[in-house]
């Protein structure tokens, strides 16, 4: 067999994995965490959206979200990009007009992924993002769904 049958065989058969794999999720700079007893395994990008934009206030269950903003510039701005189709400015923007249009407190946040950890580790409906690295036991990922 020549090298340029072998190489368009491995070609091939990367492009039929991609295919196969085409619901995988994508590699990112980070990964959504709920608390360890949310039911939730996966959720849509717009679902995400609507939750971080306050737009959906309560789990399939009933019970109520707590968005927690994780600072962490690099995260902030993957996170800002993928989900909410923002830029990390425009997102802080959005916060911010919240409280002056009466739409309530902006979400609060914390600027470690350890504290973001233990913050959603101790309260149930509570969802935010962490780098992949900082996830522990004590907090479960949940896909986004594209």
């Amino acid at each position: 067999m020549t090298l340029k049958k072998r190489t368009g065989g491995l070609i091939l058969a990367t492009w039929l994995f991609a295919v196969v794999a085409g619901g995988a999720e994508p590699q990112r700079d980070f990964v959504l965490v709920v608390n360890a007893e949310n039911d939730v395994t996966t959720i849509s990008r717009k679902d995400a959206e609507l939750i971080f934009l306050n737009k959906q206030r309560s789990w399939p269950d009933g019970k109520k979200i707590g968005v927690l903003i994780n600072e962490n510039p690099k995260i902030y701005d993957s996170f800002s990009n993928t989900v909410l189709r923002r830029s990390s400015q425009q997102f802080l923007v959005f916060r911010k007009q919240m409280l002056f249009r009466g739409q309530g407190m902006p979400p609060p946040t914390l600027k470690t992924d350890k504290d973001v950890v233990a913050f959603v580790a101790e309260h149930v409906g509570s969802i935010s993002y962490v780098s992949p690295e900082a996830v522990t036991l004590e907090v479960k990922v949940v896909s986004i769904l594209q």
